[in-house]
């Protein structure tokens, strides 16, 4: 799956694999542009967002999506922060069965499933309409020229919310 913002190419999440006859699919890394790797936002949320709308409005035959990511972020602290960031990113938007694994090399996975359901859906397009808004604000590539009210947002918006 290609992933793009407008016309800026943004990585490959590879592999995407379909399984139990077409109703679950499983995401695996991402493969970043440079574009993306130097982003000092955390781009990774709004990329799995997009990607689970995407199969969600697309493929309504799949009922489950299936997750694990380890790729290091650069700029957004150690493998436990960039782990928990994760953590929080899918959560939000309803999945389940959430596992941190600590990796010899010292990488973090997080893996889990992410389910088509009313509640799911929702949630999904809060984040992602959140998400969008900031990066519409300030386009991935220019983040360096943040006002502090902008940043000052941007916090804000990510803060973890307590249901």
């Amino acid at each position: 799956m290609l992933m793009f913002t407008g016309r800026l190419f943004l990585g490959r999440l590879d592999p995407v694999r379909v399984c139990n006859r077409g109703t679950e699919v499983h995401f695996g890394s991402f493969s970043p542009t440079s574009l993306a790797q130097d982003e000092p936002r955390n781009v990774g949320a709004l990329l799995f967002y997009e990607a689970c709308a995407h199969v969600a409005r697309h493929h309504p035959q799949v009922q489950l999506i299936s997750f694990a990511s380890s790729r290091p972020m650069p700029g957004v602290g150690d493998p436990a922060h960039q782990a928990a960031a994760r953590v929080e990113a899918v959560e939000r938007i309803g999945a389940t069965n959430v596992q941190v694994t600590p990796m010899p090399s010292g990488l973090i996975t997080v893996s889990g499933t992410w389910a088509y359901n009313e509640r799911n859906l929702h949630d999904l397009h809060l984040a992602l309409e959140e998400h969008r808004a900031i990066y519409r604000a300030v386009a991935i590539g220019r983040s360096v020229d943040w006002p502090h009210w902008l940043a000052r947002l941007w916090r804000i918006l990510l803060r973890p919310t307590r249901s």
